[in-house]
């Protein structure tokens, strides 16, 4: 717009105002008391807009200009191009955005680089030492100056500041952009930092050779990128596929990162040269180190069956304890949860789990079962991870977990009460989780309704599928679930009952040193059978202390338990059972130990006290290693053949 035009503008909404306000007659009214701003602040609001906007134009035509000079001369400084791009653009939009900050981080950045090459580095070694504490945001777009005053951004972020760095370091043929225009599977276009020597590329990202495809881009290309963006040139036609790509139609411009995972932000996406070609695999949400070290394990993940088998373990991530977190009492009717500040490595977990899981859901591959157990993982995990995030200040991600998980409940609740069980489908779907997720239906637990559902399915299940003990103890976990999980559960052999007690007391290990085990709680309105179950899993809990955590002598803690059997009422079939247990897992971490052999005596005294016919079986197997005369590994697996 001309500078004319716009005072025409301006002009005739005044005069409008004008004419509204003294011209056009009306009612009379009761006077009022009126600020001079209120009246007039509409109106300067469309003309301060008006003319930012003609400002901003100008400043990004002479900056264009400018950039397009100094490029033919060879004094082109990219940095301070794109960061002074950004200022303008944050302009236009109304944003703050503090460039001279981000110019200063920009100077140490590239001074750091500098230092790298003068001492022989090559591009692939001084760029992730320079860039080392740079992380990674798997969201849309954004600026070069917001990655340097956040400390970390998506890959267009990241590759415009590596590349600017390296270009204004000297190296500008030793490094390009490389951009694949069709988005993945998971709605990604990708930008990547390439490293040139001779004919290898490398990609600086990922810290591998770089995937062939896409359209690749000198650093200084950007300037005529930007200007495409922006109208200050014309677009490139769509074409075939640059740089050794497919040669197929392009694909229209994407935005090179997720596109459903973040309001949009701006983008030079635009402005790269149009093509077909796909990265292969999955971008993380979120990473440590942006740039890698090259031979670096990294966050892109090739094989998609790989990506849903991850999905498909998250119950192992998130661990039962998230159904029944440990509490710490302050005071009366106080009461807090310790939280463990979160890894870098649990948070780049967390995120791959999240992306890994959203995939998988929306696969057109997955059945009913595998989309089901995905947005349980994503209803737990956003919660998980949205509290991690915020504890490690990334709330932006934070509040994307949060917003994921909340979306997956709703999702999965609708999913979960459509299914009936009792029909073919449903006996389909059960049989699939039953099979392929033993052991992990428990995360049906984080939706309305899976209580029912995994209880169902858990006393369903054949006995001799180990994931039904795993399932119950969850389900006693769960305070929604407990009592009728303990009710279940006492219906089972002891030995078995025994086993339940042990996921349960395990529940805890990880969050040492605020939770040893677990301390089952009497649910409201307990049966007998409940009851007796609590007492003698407070018997149990001492066992298992006294193996696991205190690692006493076994004549000592066999000792214990027959005087607090004895003391909880329990009776000598109660008692069997756990000395079984005590001495299943005893003669396994003896049998690793020189001296292991000296276990066996209290072992046979216990047996010997306890006349119960249910250990007719352990005292074959102790009679076996006697007459062995020594503990060890062969001796032990003898002996448990021996039923």
């Amino acid at each position: 717009m001309s500078r004319r035009a716009l005072c025409t503008v301006i002009l005739s909404v005044l005069g409008h105002a004008l004419f509204l306000r003294y011209g056009a007659p009306r009612a009379p009214e009761v006077p009022r008391t009126i600020a001079a701003s209120t009246a007039t602040s509409p109106i300067a609001s469309v003309a301060d807009s008006l003319a930012r906007n003609e400002r901003t134009r100008e400043a990004r035509r002479k900056l264009v200009e400018s950039a397009r000079s100094d490029r033919k001369k060879g004094r082109l400084a990219l940095g301070r191009f794109l960061l002074e791009a950004n200022r303008i653009d944050a302009e236009e939009a109304g944003e703050e955005l503090d460039v001279a900050e981000a110019l200063i981080r920009y100077e140490d950045r590239l001074s750091r680089l500098r230092q790298a090459l003068r001492e022989g580095d090559p591009v692939t070694l001084a760029v992730p030492w320079a860039f080392e504490d740079i992380k990674y945001y798997g969201q849309p777009g954004g600026r070069m100056a917001d990655a340097l005053l956040d400390g970390g951004g998506s890959c267009e972020q990241v590759a415009q500041l590596v590349v600017a760095a390296v270009f204004d370091a000297g190296k500008p043929a030793e490094v390009a952009l490389r951009f694949y225009g069709k988005p993945m599977s998971d709605g990604v276009a990708h930008l990547a930092p390439i490293a040139i020597h001779g004919k290898e590329e490398h990609d600086l990202m990922a810290g591998t050779p770089a995937t062939p495809g896409g359209s690749r881009v000198a650093p200084d290309e950007l300037v005529e990128v930007y200007a495409r963006v922006h109208g200050l040139a014309p677009p490139i036609a769509a074409a075939a596929s640059g740089g050794g790509g497919t040669g197929k139609e392009a694909a229209p411009p994407a935005s090179a990162e997720p596109t459903d995972s973040a309001p949009s932000r701006p983008s030079l996406s635009a402005g790269f040269p149009p093509n077909a070609d796909v990265y292969p695999g999955t971008l993380p949400l979120y990473a440590v180190r942006a740039v890698k070290q090259p031979g670096e394990p990294g966050d892109v993940l090739e094989d998609p069956s790989f990506a849903a088998e991850g999905a498909r373990h998250c119950a192992y991530f998130l661990r039962m304890a998230s159904l029944s977190p440990p509490t710490i009492e302050v005071e009366q009717g106080v009461t807090l949860e310790p939280y463990p500040t979160p890894r870098p490595q649990r948070l780049e977990r967390e995120a791959f789990l999240l992306r890994v899981a959203q995939d998988l859901a929306k696969s057109p591959q997955a059945d009913e079962a595998d989309r089901l157990m995905s947005l349980a993982c994503l209803t737990a995990l956003g919660e998980v991870a949205g509290t991690d995030f915020t504890l490690a200040g990334e709330r932006r991600l934070a509040n994307a977990a949060v917003a994921t998980g909340k979306q997956a409940r709703e999702a999965g609740e609708k999913a979960l009460a459509a299914i009936r069980w009792s029909s073919e489908d449903g006996a389909r779907i059960a049989k699939r989780i039953e099979t392929e997720y033993a052991g992990r239906s428990w995360i049906l637990l984080f939706l309305k309704g899976g209580g029912d559902v995994v209880l169902d399915l858990t006393l369903r299940a054949p006995r001799d599928n180990w994931g039904r003990v795993n399932a119950l103890g969850a389900l006693v976990l769960f305070p929604e679930t407990r009592a009728r999980a303990i009710e279940a559960s006492a219906r089972l052999p002891l030995r078995d009952q025994v086993d339940v007690m042990h996921e349960v007391f395990h529940a805890h290990d990880h969050l040492r040193p605020w939770a040893t085990n677990f301390d089952l709680e009497t649910p409201p309105n307990a049966s007998e059978a409940v009851l007796r179950f609590v007492r003698a899993y407070r018997v149990f809990r001492g066992v298992a202390f006294r193996l696991w955590e205190g690692q006493r002598e076994a004549g000592e803690t066999l000792a214990a338990l027959s005087e607090e059997a004895r003391a909880a009422g329990l009776d000598r079939a109660w008692e069997a059972a756990m000395i079984d247990y005590h001495a299943r897992n005893v003669l396994g971490l003896y049998a690793q130990r020189s001296s292991g052999f000296e276990v066996v005596a209290a072992l046979v005294d216990a047996t010997r006290g306890n006349p119960d016919p249910s250990l007719d079986p352990l005292r074959k197997q102790l009679a076996y290693i006697e007459a062995e005369g020594r503990l060890d590994a062969r001796t032990l697996a003898d002996a448990f053949r021996m039923r």
